[in-house]
Parts: structure tokens; C-alpha cells; sequence
């Protein structure tokens, strides 16, 4: 069998090459190191080879580096590769890849590592040559998060480049191949004395001089990640005519490169001198850690999040992906954090002048008057005890004012069972207690049968009720006419009344009966409890604060009711100490529908005291988006609550309550 790393042959029954140790996938049977069945080859480098493979005794994935045969041959260089691996294992880190196990045979060495599914950062970058700012800052962030735990515990990485940053499916990004790390202080180290090690691309000037390398090392390899994540290209590039990788070197060495806002004009000036002074030559000219690094770019970040400042920050993937040039939430909070400051400086100096003029002025003349004064010691405790009370006093009037305006002129949009009018959200009952009026009015103004003209009307109650469910129809007796078609008759063959005259009262009072007649009867036919609640059709999850949950049956928004916080019933205190308790109910809908209105049959407390409580309704449209339809506080819902829905989509519905006594919910009917 040949070998596809070096070419040589190697007989059919061996597993692994002769010559460079690696491992010949193909055959009839996957080869094995020890326990670990290797499935693919995932990659090759100086040290060794990367394989995908399978920890048959623990049954998961891994990933092992082989290293090669030529590392192993002198013992001082494999007690020293154990001690690289020791250290590597001690960085537990998200940001850096898990070194799991080192193992060891007569004839390999290898290191067992988590299993990372993805792409490195140098595949990304020829796909994407220059990514959209926010996407380097996020990226750049984990980096100095992995390397500020390895700096952290005195190891230096030495070798970070495109290719050992790994960017996971799962948006993990992770640091690997720490085999060039090194202690920080120390001269222990993998490569022969006097050997350059890294990639010359990326090194650091006194890696490429061999002088002592510390955590600054690191630094200046990303500033030339940031280089060319920014730029698209490396800071230094070999001529036609130069000397390759020496050339590279050289100017490493000695060159200062062109500052990146010179090839990238839409980059902040502040991420371009970050840069440059991570690429200083001189390790004290550079940021002085990893932390440090963060802190810049993130301060970089908040500036493009803000649309002042243009940038490429308007440009990221994430705002393309929402479909929009600049993203208002963003722009909300910056608006909001500036609102705060503005706050924060506006209450200092009211409390700065409150204090003046409560302690520093009066104890001021006292002492010009008496030379001292009295009680100095806790003058300035009392003074800011003054202070807040104030404040708080100041607060709760607020309060209070806002409370009661509220309550006196807030009212919620809710369907009328008489034909879709606006009612306030605290009279749930006005339209049931309306009906029974105008039926009453109905019955005393009802003319009877057989009256003569102009004879005064007498009000006589009918011998049976009349039902709720259809209009009241006075019995007829021979050929009398009701009073719907003697109005009709009178209105055809009566010339007309004069204003206020016998004839025009009575014309009135007809009409005012067929109103009534009206408007109670479509009252009935219009009933919520009439209709089906859309839970009956349309598949759903009703998940509650305490973690219940319930997708069939009769629950609160299907026709049922629970009882919550039975333990305010009684205890200890009652009755010296108000206790609250809060929950909530979510109702998602696994397809969007359509909702009219929603009606709330009952929250509430029965007969006693709601006072401090709250009960707010909210709505999720299709796209995610919460909005509340009802907020009620110190009133409990006892009678059927209707509220209106806007004509969108609804695929979630929230019910929050907050209650100093047991509280029954349900039900609630989603009417379509």
C-alpha cells in the first residue's frame, strides 16, 4: 500500500505508514489507536496529523493529533512535549479547545482533543475576504478571551494564525494547537535552542530575533489578524523580486505597515490606531493584555451601534439578516443611555442643592454667629436623612397623582356585546345591567292593546317574563294589532304631532321600545359566551409560572379555571402584613389565528380585597412582538371582561397577575 503523506510503501497489513507514521485509511477495517477507532483525516501540519475519531470506550467523538515519528525519537524531546501537554491540559477555557488525554505506545504519541464540527477562521476568510465589521470585533473578542486565560496561567500560544482559530456550527469560537506554547518564564521548550518557531507570516520581531517572547507576543500576531480581517490582505507581502519569506521576515522586523484606514476607508480611525499599536515593534509600545484589547474593542462596538458615527457598523451581517440598514433597538437603548446619564448628572445637583441649603448654608451662619455647631457629628447623617425623606415623599405623591389619574381617565378598548361600541375596562358588567334597564323600560312603556285615543297610557307588566333570547312580543288578542304595527299605522295614516303635544310622547315612547327590543336582542345573539373559543381548533401549549404545563383537556384558556396562591389564605401575619404573589400564564399557538376579542370570564379574588393587585393582558403578533391589551390594578375581574384585538395575527397570548389573596383564572375565551 502507498502512503499518501510521504509516498512510500508499506505493506497491506499495517494500519499506519512505516516511514511517517501515518495512518492509512481505506482499508477493509478503520486503523485504531488503543481504544480510538480514526474514521477521517481532518488535516496535516509540522507536528503531526489530525484525525476524526471515535472513543469506542466512552462512545463519543474526538479529535487526535498524531504526532509525527521524528518528534519521537529523542527521549529529552517527548518529556518535554509531556510537560507542553500538561500545560495545555490546565486551560479549561470556552474559547479554547479541551485537550482531553495524551496518549502514548510503543510507537506513537498522540493528543485526544474535543471534537469541534465547522470551519477555521482561513477557510472563512477566502470565502469572505473582508467580513462585515461587527463580525472581527465579535471574533477578535473570543480570541483575547481564550489567549487571556492562557496568558492568565502564564502560557504563550506563539503560532496564532487563520488557521488554528476554529469558528464551531454552533457559533463557538475556539483557540487550538497550543504545540508551540511555551511557559512565559522559562526556557523550557519543544523546538532545539536557536530554532525559530511559528508562522513567519504572523510572527512578532523578537520571535523572528529569538529573544524572550511573553504575552505581547500574541498580541502583535492579532493585530496582524486584524489586519487582514479589516483590510483583506496582510500587512506584509513578499516582492516578485525579494527574498519570499526572509523579505517577509525583514520587514517584520524593520517596516511599519500602511495604516489599514488607507485601505479600508470606512473603518473608525479608533479600530485603525488599535491596530497599529498591537503591530508596534517594540513589545512595551503595545497594549499591555488581552483585557485591555476587549475593552478597546468593545467601547469601538458601542460607537458603531450608534447611527452618528457611520462606520461599517450600519453594514454587519446580523442588521442584513433583520433586513434593515440600521437597527432601532440599537438606536432606542442609545438614546436610553443617554436619557440615563442626563438623569444621573440632573439628580446630583438637585441633591447636591437640596444639601446646600439644608445643611451647609444654616450650619454655615451658625458658626460665623456662635463659632461652632451644635450636634456637628451627626448634622450631615440627618441631613441626608432629610434628603430622602423628601424624595421619597416627593415619589409618592407622584405616584399617588399619576394612580389616580389613571385610574380616573384610563379606559381599555372592549367590545360591547351591543354592537361593538367602546366601554370602560372597569365596567364589565354595564351592558348586562343596561339590558335589564331598557327591558324594564320596555314593560311600564309599552302601550296595551284596545287603549282609545287619546286616553292616558297605564303601564302593565306582562303575566310571563320575557325570555332573554328573543324580542318581547306583547300577545295579541282577536284582531288587535301590537304596538310594533299600530306605530307603523300611526306613522302612515296620522298626520304629524306638534312638538310636546299627547300624540308625540306617545310616538315616542313607541320608538324608544323597539330600540330597546333592538338592542337586547343583539345582545343575545352576540354573547361571548356564544361563540367557540379558538383553542377548540387550533393546536396549542398553555405553559404557566410554575412550570405546569397543559396542550388538551379543560384548562384556563379551554372552558376551565384553577385556583392559584391557596397559601395566602392564611398565615402567620395576616391581617398586620399584606403578602403578593405573582404568576403568569403563556399560551402559544403552534399556527398564527386570528382573534377578535378575547374575554375574560374570571380572575378574581371573590368578595375580598383586590387592593394593591394586578391583572394585565398582552398579545403576540406573528413576527414576535408583545403588546399589552389590558392593564388592570386594584380590581379583580368578576364578571365577563371583553377586550378588543386588532385584525393581525396572534401566535401567543400572556396573561400576568398579581394578587394579595387566592385568585381563580378562567376561563379565558380567544374568539375568533
Amino acid at each position: 500500500m502507498k502512503c499518501p503523506s510521504c509516498g512510500g510503501e508499506t505493506p497491506e497489513a499495517r494500519a499506519f505508514c512505516r516511514h511517517c507514521g501515518v495512518a492509512l485509511l481505506g482499508g477493509d477495517e478503520a486503523p485504531r489507536i488503543g481504544h480510538y477507532r480514526l474514521e477521517a483525516k481532518l488535516g496535516e501540519g509540522g507536528m503531526g496529523v489530525v484525525y476524526r475519531a471515535t472513543d469506542e470506550k466512552l462512545h463519543r467523538e474526538v479529535a487526535i493529533k498524531i504526532l509525527h515519528p521524528h518528534l519521537l525519537r529523542q527521549q529529552d524531546l517527548m518529556e518535554r512535549f509531556r510537560r507542553e501537554a500538561r500545560m495545555h491540559a490546565r486551560i479549561i477555557h470556552p474559547n479554547i479547545v479541551t485537550l482531553l488525554s495524551l496518549y502514548e505506545d510503543g510507537e506513537h504519541m498522540a493528543l485526544v482533543m474535543e471534537m469541534v464540527h465547522g470551519q477555521n477562521l482561513r477557510d472563512y476568510l477566502r470565502q469572505n475576504p473582508r467580513p462585515p465589521l461587527l463580525d472581527v470585533i465579535r471574533i477578535t473578542e473570543a480570541i483575547c478571551a481564550g489567549l487571556d486565560a492562557a496568558h492568565k496561567l502564564g502560557v504563550v500560544h506563539r503560532d496564532l494564525k487563520p488557521a488554528n482559530v476554529l469558528l464551531a456550527t454552533d457559533g463557538a469560537i475556539k483557540l487550538m494547537d497550543f504545540g508551540l506554547a511555551k511557559p512565559e518564564h522559562g526556557d523550557e521548550d519543544l523546538t532545539q535552542t536557536g530554532a525559530t518557531v511559528g508562522s513567519f507570516r504572523y510572527m512578532a520581531p523578537e520571535q523572528i530575533l529569538n529573544q524572550p517572547v511573553d504575552a505581547r507576543t500574541d498580541l502583535y500576531a492579532l493585530g496582524i489578524l486584524l489586519y487582514q480581517m479589516t483590510t483583506g490582505t496582510l500587512p506584509f507581502t513578499a516582492s516578485s523580486e525579494g527574498g519570499g519569506e526572509f523579505e517577509i521576515m525583514e520587514k517584520q522586523v524593520r517596516h511599519m505597515p500602511e495604516p489599514p484606514h488607507k485601505l479600508n476607508p470606512s473603518l473608525p480611525r479608533a479600530m485603525s490606531e488599535l491596530i497599529m499599536s498591537l503591530l508596534a515593534k517594540d513589545p512595551e509600545d503595545r497594549p499591555a493584555s488581552c483585557e485591555v484589547v476587549r475593552k478597546a474593542l468593545a467601547d469601538i462596538a458601542r460607537q458603531l451601534e450608534r447611527p452618528e458615527f457611520g462606520g461599517e457598523g450600519s453594514q454587519s451581517g446580523w442588521n442584513r439578516q433583520t433586513g434593515s440598514s440600521q437597527n432601532n433597538v440599537e438606536i432606542a437603548k442609545g438614546l436610553l443611555d443617554a436619557w440615563r446619564r442626563s438623569a444621573i448628572r440632573g439628580a446630583r445637583r438637585v441633591l447636591g442643592t437640596l444639601y446646600h441649603w439644608i445643611w451647609e448654608a444654616p450650619s454655615g451662619l451658625i458658626r460665623e454667629r456662635f463659632g461652632s455647631v451644635p450636634g456637628d457629628r451627626f448634622g450631615k447623617p440627618l441631613a441626608w436623612a432629610i434628603i430622602v425623606a423628601l424624595v421619597g415623599l416627593l415619589g409618592w405623591g407622584l405616584t399617588s397623582l399619576i394612580s389616580v389619574s389613571e385610574h380616573a381617565a384610563k379606559t381599555h378598548v372592549a367590545e360591547s356585546p351591543g354592537g361593538g361600541h367602546a366601554r370602560p375596562a372597569g365596567e364589565a358588567g354595564t351592558m348586562q345591567a343596561t339590558a335589564s334597564k331598557t327591558a324594564a323600560v320596555s314593560k311600564t312603556t309599552a302601550k296595551p292593546t284596545g287603549t282609545r285615543p287619546g286616553a292616558k297610557a297605564t303601564a302593565r307588566p306582562t303575566s310571563k317574563p320575557i325570555p332573554a333570547a328573543s324580542p318581547a312580543k306583547p300577545a295579541t288578542s282577536g284582531g288587535t294589532s301590537s304596538p310594533k304595527t299600530a306605530s307603523r299605522k300611526a306613522a302612515v295614516h296620522k298626520p304629524a304631532s306638534k312638538p310636546g303635544s299627547r300624540a308625540s310622547r306617545k310616538t315616542s315612547r313607541k320608538s324608544t321600545a323597539r330600540k330597546t327590543r333592538h338592542v337586547r336582542h343583539h345582545a343575545t345573539r352576540h354573547h361571548p359566551r356564544r361563540a367557540k373559543s379558538v383553542t377548540w381548533s387550533v393546536p396549542h401549549r398553555l405553559v404557566r409560572s410554575d412550570g405546569s404545563s397543559a396542550t388538551g383537556g379543560m384548562h384556563e384558556f379551554r372552558g376551565g379555571h384553577k385556583l392559584y396562591f391557596q397559601s395566602l389564605a392564611d398565615y402567620a401575619l395576616k391581617g398586620k402584613v399584606r403578602i403578593y404573589k405573582s404568576a403568569w400564564l403563556r399560551l402559544y399557538l403552534m399556527k398564527p389565528a386570528r382573534i377578535s376579542r378575547i374575554v375574560i370570564h374570571r380572575a378574581s379574588v371573590g368578595r375580598k380585597s383586590f387592593q394593591g393587585g394586578e391583572i394585565r393582558l398582552e398579545v403576540q403578533d406573528a413576527r414576535g412582538r408583545w403588546t399589552t391589551l389590558l392593564q388592570r390594578n386594584d380590581r379583580d375581574i368578576d364578571r365577563p371582561l371583553s377586550v378588543r384585538v386588532s385584525s393581525v395575527p396572534v401566535k401567543g397570548v400572556r396573561l400576568r397577575f398579581k394578587s394579595p389573596e387566592p385568585i381563580t383564572i378562567g376561563p379565558v375565551d380567544l374568539l375568533p
